[in-house]
């Protein structure tokens, strides 16, 4: 088989390494046999980020034309990794019978099992836009498939994109918005535009987010500006980072897990990943 992991002991999806008997048990509880490839891969490393980042297909989605993307799987724990799949299916309302292996909360990669216990197929759930569709006729097949790809800046469309959104929202009125008791959608939609190419002005850009993330005490308001957070965070993979700016992510991702809503817990542990990314 070729390469496949990150080597990564301490990364964010990597858990603490397991034996085959506790495989074993995890199936049992699951109630499926699970593919033998992917016994082998946990049994090597416990989840965490994969070498390649993509998967191809015909079916256009959120993430691409021709590709999702796929830069971790999942490993096996007590309630984390595969094994909190039925909880993550119940808050995101996606089908029963999927173990899910990869995914954010918007867009999920699943092991298939509603119309069998073994040898399941690989699918791919959007949820915002209702999408379920076959990635794979198997584990392996889907593995076999993974390769990298090589996400490039084109500056002079940046910079066009860019002229574009300040064309929109200039500093000026990026500051109203912030004065703002509330950040409404369409703001928020605004905002996570807003170019992150200064340090000084993201880290004042960052300090202004996480003073509206912690004043903001309705759950569901609180979801929409951390996930616009982290959404920027997605946006922008090339931003220039110094401490400071860790430190204040680290905060807000801190203040969010902290919370009682579990979308909300999700979406602080997902803005620290995306972070640990770019870094």
């Amino acid at each position: 088989m070729k390469s496949f992991w990150e080597i990564d002991d301490e990364g964010y999806y990597t858990l603490k390494k397991i034996t085959a008997e506790e495989v074993a048990k995890a199936e049992k509880k699951l109630g499926v046999t699970l593919p033998d490839t992917y016994k082998k891969l946990i049994l090597e490393q416990n989840g965490g980020y994969t070498v390649h980042n993509a998967f191809p297909t015909t079916h256009s989605n959120s993430w691409a034309e021709d590709h999702i993307q796929f830069n971790h799987l999942l490993g096996i724990a007590e309630d984390e990794g595969i094994m909190d799949s039925a909880y993550l299916i119940k808050e995101w309302e996606l089908p029963e019978g999927l173990v899910l292996i990869n995914g954010d909360g918007h867009t999920w990669v699943a092991m298939d099992y509603r119309k069998t216990k073994e040898n399941p197929a690989i699918h791919y759930f959007d949820v915002e836009m209702e999408e379920d569709f076959k990635l794979a006729d198997s584990f392996d097949e889907f593995i076999e498939g993974l390769y990298t790809v090589e996400y490039t800046v084109d500056e002079e469309a940046t910079e066009v994109e860019y002229e574009l959104t300040e064309d929109n929202l200039s500093k000026e009125e990026l500051e109203a918005i912030f004065e703002l008791d509330i950040l409404d959608e369409d703001n928020l939609y605004k905002i996570q535009y807003y170019p992150m190419v200064d340090l000084n002005e993201i880290e004042w850009f960052f300090k202004k987010m996480q003073y509206h993330i912690e004043k903001t005490k309705d759950e569901d308001a609180l979801y929409q500006v951390a996930d616009t957070f982290n959404n920027i965070l997605l946006l922008n993979p090339n931003m220039p980072i110094n401490n400071n700016i860790k430190e204040l992510v680290q905060q807000i991702s801190d203040f969010l897990q902290s919370n009682e809503d579990p979308l909300v817990v999700n979406v602080g542990e997902l803005i620290l990943s995306e972070f640990e990314s770019i870094i």
